[in-house]
C-alpha cells in the first residue's frame, strides 16, 4: 500500500501483494486499483482486505476513504460504506467480533457525523452502539485494541469529547473516554504509531517529543493506566520520526522511520530494541 502506480514494472496503482521472496503476487488483481493513496490494510481473519487512504474509487467503483477486498484483489461488494468517509482514513483495527474501528481526518461517515473516528459493522454500515459524541478535535493517526475490548487512539488531537487528552487517550468499546486512562500532559509531538503488548499490558508508541513531561524521543512506553512507563529508557532514542512499532513475542520491539541514529548509534531507519528500551545489539 503506499502511493505508487508500479511494481517491479508491473501496473499496480497504490496497493500490490507479494511474496515471500519480494516478487509481485500476480493472484492478487487489483485491477486499476484506487485512484489515490492507501495508507492503512487490515487483514480479516477470512482472508479479505480492508483498506482506507485518500481515494473516492476502488477499480473504477465508488468507495470513499474505505474499502474491503476479497483476497484475489477483487471489490468486496458485499461490504458497503454507502457514501463512506468524507475525508481520508488513515489507520484501523478489527475487533475479535469482526466490526471495524476506523481513524482520520473525517467529519462524517455515510452522511452521519463522526469526528475523526467510527466504528463500522463488518457489511460497511455504521455501527451506532459506538458513540463519541465530539470525539477528537484533531487528527487520529492509529487505533490499538486492547484485550479486554479498550481502545488507544493518538494523533494530533488535544481533547476528547471535551476533555483534554494531547494526543494519546484510551476509549471503552462504546466511544466514551476511558477516565481510568490518565496520560497527564500526554504528548507533545504527533503521535504516529501505538503497539500493544499482550503479555507485558503495556503499550509503545513512536512520534512524540515527550509524554506527561518526561523526554522520549520519537518513542515511548506507558502503563496500563495511562502513566510513562520509566522502566523503558531509550536513553537519547532516535533522531527523527519513528513510523511504525512492532512489539515481538519476548517483548523486543522493531521500529521503522525516518532515523539514521538511535541512542548515538548508526541505525538507517530500522532498529530493534530491548524490552527495557536499550538498543538490541545482538
Amino acid at each position: 500500500m503506499g502511493d505508487f502506480t508500479s511494481y517491479n514494472g508491473i501496473s499496480r496503482n497504490n496497493i500490490a501483494r507479494l511474496n515471500a521472496n519480494g516478487s509481485i503476487d500476480s493472484t492478487f488483481n487489483p485491477g486499476i486499483g484506487t485512484n489515490n493513496w492507501v495508507g492503512t490494510s487490515d487483514i480479516q481473519s477470512d482472508g479479505k482486505i480492508l483498506i482506507g487512504g485518500g481515494f473516492t474509487t476502488f477499480n473504477g467503483i465508488s468507495r470513499n476513504s474505505i474499502a474491503r477486498l476479497n483476497a484475489n484483489g477483487y471489490l468486496d461488494e458485499t461490504f458497503n460504506p454507502g457514501l463512506g468517509a468524507n475525508d481520508w482514513v488513515g489507520t484501523s483495527a478489527i475487533q475479535s467480533d469482526g466490526k471495524i474501528i476506523i481513524g482520520g481526518e473525517f467529519t462524517s461517515y455515510n452522511g452521519t457525523a463522526r469526528n475523526r473516528i467510527a466504528r463500522l459493522n463488518t457489511d460497511g454500515s455504521i455501527d451506532t452502539s459506538f458513540i463519541p459524541i465530539l470525539g477528537p478535535n484533531a487528527t487520529v493517526q492509529t487505533i490499538c485494541i486492547q484485550n479486554d475490548g479498550k481502545i488507544i487512539i493518538g494523533g494530533n488531537f488535544t481533547s476528547y469529547n471535551g476533555a483534554s487528552r494531547n494526543r494519546i487517550a484510551r476509549l471503552n468499546a462504546n466511544g466514551s473516554i476511558d477516565s481510568t486512562f490518565n496520560p497527564g500532559f500526554g504528548a507533545n509531538g504527533t503521535v504516529l504509531i501505538i503497539s500493544y503488548s499482550k503479555c507485558m499490558e503495556k503499550s509503545s508508541l513512536g512520534g512524540l517529543g515527550t509524554l506527561d513531561g518526561i523526554s522520549r524521543s520519537c518513542i515511548a512506553r506507558f502503563n496500563a493506566n495511562g502513566s510513562p512507563d520509566e522502566t523503558f529508557n531509550t536513553g537519547i532514542g532516535a533522531n527523527n520520526t519513528i513510523w511504525v512499532a512492532n512489539i515481538q513475542s519476548d517483548g523486543k520491539i522493531l521500529i521503522g522511520g525516518g532515523f539514521t541514529t538511535f541512542n548515538g548509534i548508526s541505525r538507517n531507519r530500522i532498529a530493534r530494541l530491548n524490552p527495557d528500551g536499550s538498543l538490541d545489539e545482538t
